[in-house]
């Protein structure tokens, strides 16, 4: 199968949607499919940090200064289409709602191909983002993304929450719940030594005697990290030898160090910056415990990540994770920040338990392997392959249950001519 994936980000950027394509990329070729990559260009100083790769294209784009590091591009590209007949596209695989997601929406409705969709991010729990909330809402997130996933042939969500949510927009595409998997490999605690790790340490000025709480991914509002930063004055009166590791950039860095400052814990809590994405196990070994307070999650690839490191987990109650962490068992659950210090002191007063706890991440995660979830998205692409098959040579293409026309004006969207989305069916 000749596979065309399209997408807004792709490395050099590191990000749970980069992670996610890269191992799905992967994945399907160990498997015998073709897969090519479709994204937009990068400044030419961070695209000479990578490896030549002719399975990769990229198109013209500007950087978008509100959104930062997210580019543009123009939503309609000939260079595409003549790309997507040279390679001989069997299926569109679109990765994002937005600039280069319309790309691929333009490609397939005018080359008639098959278009799955993967909805990553709970658009309306991100507005903030855009003009701090003024130019866009939570509501006019759940229109957009019904409209987006509407115009598909079939949509890829990484858990039953999203699923929930896409049919309470009013979504009527068929909807596949893959669970992103992750390459387990590079997470092996044996793949790095114990001199490797000390040498990590001392080049971030950790004590090899203290514990570590470690934070890892992107530093956003929606993270919640201060959650944990709030903890730090108890936990340390609790253990003196405990300190927080956070591992990743982002907006609300500077605000982060302030509060560590303003509530005294600054020596206690070391921002570590970004990690190099080949070396992220390493970075896994550091901790002693893992925490993730965001409740914002649709893949969650680092509870994934620090389970196959062998970390227990402790994390936030949320519907994301219900199907990967149960509680007492291979992570501890939270509902309200207050109990994060009782919970890192059990685990830090019981050797066992945290061994209980590691042993249990480690055979729980098994089931997401990168090859399951390549086999499971293949099946996906087959059936929607199939069905777009029969709805072409019936010439009777399921109809929506509301009219494009009057949600596109809600949104103020710019999309081509109407016409052009007759043959899916959108009138």
């Amino acid at each position: 199968m000749n596979i065309a994936i399209v997408t807004d980000t792709y490395f050099p950027d590191i990000n749970g949607v980069t992670s996610s394509i890269f191992t799905l990329s992967e994945s399907l070729r160990n498997l015998g499919h073709k897969v090519y990559i479709f994204t937009v260009s990068e400044p030419k100083k961070m695209l000479a940090k990578l490896k030549e790769d002719s399975t990769i294209y990229r198109f013209p784009s500007i950087p978008i200064f509100f959104i930062k590091p997210h580019r543009a591009t123009a939503p309609f590209s000939a260079r595409v289409m003549r790309l997507m007949k040279e390679l001989e596209i069997d299926i569109i695989h679109t990765q994002t709602e937005f600039f280069m997601g319309f790309v691929g929406m333009n490609a397939s409705l005018y080359m008639h191909l098959p278009i799955i969709h993967t909805y990553h991010t709970m658009l309306e729990d991100y507005t903030h983002y855009i003009a701090k909330g003024y130019l866009a809402t939570p509501k006019m997130a759940q229109v957009f993304s019904r409209v987006f996933c509407n115009m598909t042939d079939s949509v890829i969500v990484p858990t039953a929450k999203v699923e929930k949510s896409l049919k309470a927009y009013g979504v009527q595409r068929p909807i596949y719940v893959i669970p992103t998997g992750i390459d387990l490999e590079p997470f092996r605690r044996s793949r790095y030594g114990e001199d490797d790790i000390a040498s990590l340490k001392r080049s971030l000025g950790i004590d090899p005697k203290h514990k570590i709480i470690l934070c890892l991914g992107r530093v956003a509002q929606e993270k919640s990290i201060d959650m944990v930063i709030r903890s730090m004055p108890e936990i340390a009166s609790r253990h003196a030898d405990v300190r927080m590791l956070v591992v990743g950039t982002g907006p609300a860095l500077p605000s982060l160090k302030s509060l560590a400052a303003s509530l005294g814990v600054a020596d206690r809590v070391t921002f570590a910056g970004s990690a190099p994405y080949n070396e992220i196990g390493k970075y896994y070994r550091l901790g002693d415990i893992f925490i993730s307070c965001s409740v914002t999650e649709t893949q969650g690839l680092t509870y994934y990540e620090a389970m196959a490191s062998g970390l227990p987990v402790v994390a936030r109650l949320d519907d994301s994770v219900s199907s990967l962490l149960r509680d007492g068992y291979n992570a501890r659950l939270f509902g309200e920040p207050e109990a994060i210090p009782s919970i890192v002191d059990d685990l830090l007063m019981n050797n066992e338990a945290l061994m209980r706890y590691s042993t249990n991440a480690l055979q729980s995660v098994q089931e997401y392997s990168a090859t399951t979830f390549a086999e499971r998205v293949l099946v996906a692409y087959s059936a929607t392959i199939d069905r777009d098959r029969v709805h072409r040579e019936s010439k009777k293409p399921v109809p929506l249950r509301f009219p494009v026309s009057e949600a596109l004006r809600k949104v103020k969207l710019i999309m081509p001519h109407p016409s052009r989305f007759r043959d899916r069916g959108i009138k």
